[in-house]
């Protein structure tokens, strides 16, 4: 209970940070995120709509549309369908996880964030 309200409470400060500072774009998977900065972090928006699936079986379920991975300063991270996860430093670029879905941003950087976010 206690994680789910430390989630939703960096979700809503990244969230409401008006001012943010364009860090060009990124990509992984194949799919391109424009990065930008804020006083809570960083946040990474895809420039076109994604469709993730989730749930198993009959109970499976597809979510469509921009997409939008947020990432701490103290090496946390949320997705509005993975939840709560982490991210760092990873060789040659960094990594967002969220359980057993992984986003690998190879040979790309974090401008400004702190390098004790190492995986």
């Amino acid at each position: 209970m206690l994680r789910c309200l430390l989630t939703a409470a960096l979700f809503l400060a990244i969230v409401s940070t008006a001012a943010a500072e364009d860090q060009g774009t990124r990509v992984s998977g194949g799919i391109e995120y424009s990065m930008s900065a804020n006083d809570n972090g960083w946040v990474l928006r895809s420039l076109s709509p994604v469709v993730r699936t989730t749930g198993f079986g009959a109970g499976t379920e597809y979510v469509r549309g921009i997409e939008t991975i947020y990432l701490g300063k103290s090496c946390d991270a949320f997705h509005k369908v993975f939840g709560s996860g982490t991210w760092g430093w990873a060789n040659g670029g960094f990594v967002v996880q969220f359980g057993n879905n992984r986003f690998p941003f190879g040979r790309q950087e974090v401008f400004g964030a702190p390098q004790a976010c190492l995986l």
